[in-house]
């Protein structure tokens, strides 16, 4: 829920562009987390349009300037700077049937979504993520009382190229595509370096990405060029990213392997978290 404080915060802040500098104080006076940052990008790395359409705005378009990860992990193109339609059959009345048909329309491709995750784990994670947007609609639909999107806030919010937005989701593209690249395992990030120094994708070492969100600190993302490509990058995020953010190597295949997935997965965010997302979203839409 928000807090008296942002709730009057979010009421008077309408004015000119902030200062540089500026954002920090204003979004820690609105309330917004300091780990707002990495907190979107876990979020938002998975949203469709037909996602948002369905949990937050209904008549939300093609250019609505919601960033997210390319599930076509062969693309060197990491981020895609629109949340892009998924292609949902819209025969089925559900948003359950609609996300487990995408899931399973996709499942013999080795390299979409999250790399060695099987089926099951897929639909976990697709699950996972529509559980947290949808606990997000509803203070999405109080902050959307309450937020002028002309406001300074949302000046800051939507400055995703200089809040770390895009530079935590194109850190969270390298964590789902080389699972445990920051983990500071050098025997398994050298694999990985040595695999796509010869210009093959070809790796397969059944480890995945760790679907819990790590709250261990914030990474500092000075002199890091994303616009580099994998090749030219992944040697320096090994070595340079480290947050010690593991691997999955338990496999939903067997009840006792899923008790371990739902403990992860009921874990999902704080209220804050909830809340930071609700005002990103809005601010983006509107």
């Amino acid at each position: 829920m928000l807090t008296i404080i942002s709730v009057v915060f979010l009421f008077g802040s309408t004015r000119a562009a902030p200062a540089a500098g500026e954002c920090p104080n204003i979004l820690d006076a609105a309330g917004v987390s300091q780990m707002f940052a990495p907190m979107i990008a876990h979020s938002i790395h998975s949203l469709t349009l037909e996602d948002i359409r369905y949990f937050f705005e209904e008549d939300a378009t093609v250019e609505n300037g919601i960033p997210t990860v390319n599930m076509d992990l062969t693309s060197e193109k990491r981020v895609l700077l629109n949340a892009p339609l998924a292609g949902y059959d819209d025969d089925f009345s559900t948003m359950t049937m609609k996300t487990f048909d995408l899931v399973m329309r996709n499942m013999n491709r080795t390299w979409w979504g999250i790399t060695n995750y099987n089926t099951l784990e897929k639909l976990t994670h697709a699950f996972h993520m529509a559980e947290v947007w949808d606990r997000t609609a509803e203070e999405y639909k109080l902050v959307k009382q309450l937020l002028d999107p002309e406001s300074e806030i949302c000046e800051c919010i939507t400055d995703v190229e200089n809040n770390d937005v895009l530079n935590y989701l194109n850190l969270l593209a390298f964590k789902i595509k080389y699972p445990g690249i920051t983990s500071g395992n050098k025997t398994l990030t050298d694999l990985y370096i040595n695999y796509r120094a010869k210009r093959s994708a070809a790796y397969r070492f059944g480890v995945g990405y760790d679907l819990s969100w790590k709250r261990s600190g914030l990474v500092d993302f000075d002199g890091f060029d994303f616009n580099l490509s994998d090749i030219e990058l992944l040697k320096d995020v090994a070595e340079k990213l480290v947050d010690e953010d593991g691997v999955i190597t338990k496999h939903v295949d067997s009840a006792e392997h899923w008790q371990l997935w739902r403990e992860m997965v009921k874990e999902g965010m704080d209220a804050s978290g909830y809340y930071d997302l609700a005002v990103f979203l809005y601010c983006m839409l509107n």
